[in-house]
């Protein structure tokens, strides 16, 4: 459900809010700067009427009026509160700054000083710092507590803070959840890089055991045909040496023979 906040600017118009003898105090000046910057910004030229202010705080730097409005002039130069080009963030950092001061004014200005919490509430709301609207809206409202605007904004931020803690809950449960599903399929990556090295390793064992067998078997074959040489090889000695006896008892047989003499009869 979207909620629309009603943002109030409460500008000083020192005609019809104060009258002069609450300037008492402040130089003539003062009081002509501060009236001559309120027509500009009624007429919106909100840059030229912010150039009043600062030349009132010049004349009396102790004007509590020209600064509330100053730094309302500023928040109203920057149409976009969420813009962060530097000149806008600078521009609305100031503003806060002067706010601010008007702020801690409690005693000695409490109206000023709860309208200036108030406005700083809308400027963090529009900022989406939701959590500092908050603060300064029950500021407001500790200081004022008759102000119903800042009681309706108080409660829109905190829907708004109630709805941002949410979201940031659900993205940090869907971050939990994505680094989960990342850690399970690393590990299934892993578990696969991890069998793929296993059967890997395990079809090198059974090539290296296949290769040591062959291996084991050309061995083999070589030494029963270094048998089978030496068998043969001794077979042909033992013919050898028959031959040579043959030999030897047929030469002897022949000399025996040629030395016999035929008897005459």
């Amino acid at each position: 459900m979207k909620h629309s906040i009603c943002i109030k600017s409460v500008l000083l118009l020192m005609s019809l809010i104060f009258s002069f003898s609450a300037f008492a105090q402040s130089n003539r000046e003062e009081r002509k700067l501060i009236s001559e910057g309120n027509k500009m910004y009624v007429n919106r030229n909100f840059k030229e009427a912010a150039s009043k202010y600062q030349l009132a705080l010049k004349a009396n730097p102790s004007s509590a009026v020209a600064k509330y409005n100053l730094g309302l002039a500023e928040i109203r130069q920057v149409v976009n509160p969420k813009d962060t080009m530097a000149r806008n963030v600078q521009i609305l950092d100031n503003a806060s700054k002067n706010l601010a001061e008007v702020a801690s004014m409690k005693k000695e200005k409490p109206g000023l000083a709860s309208k200036a919490c108030y406005n700083l509430g809308n400027l963090s709301f529009n900022r989406e710092d939701y959590a500092s609207a908050i603060n300064y809206y029950k500021e407001a409202l500790r200081i004022d507590p008759n102000d119903n605007n800042a009681r309706k904004n108080l409660r829109i931020a905190q829907l708004k803070q109630q709805n941002k803690d949410q979201d940031k809950n659900q993205n940090k449960d869907q971050d939990k959840n994505q680094n989960k599903d990342q850690d399970k399929n690393q590990n299934k990556d892993q578990n696969q890089d991890q069998n793929q090295d296993q059967n890997q390793n395990k079809d090198q064992d059974q090539d290296q055991n296949k290769n040591q067998n062959k291996e084991q078997n050309e061995d083999k074959g070589n030494i029963n045909n270094q048998t089978a040489s030496q068998i043969l090889q001794a077979i042909d000695n033992k013919e050898s040496q028959t031959r040579a006896r043959v030999n030897r008892a047929n030469q002897g047989d022949k000399s025996a023979a040629g030395g016999r003499r035929i008897k005459k009869w």
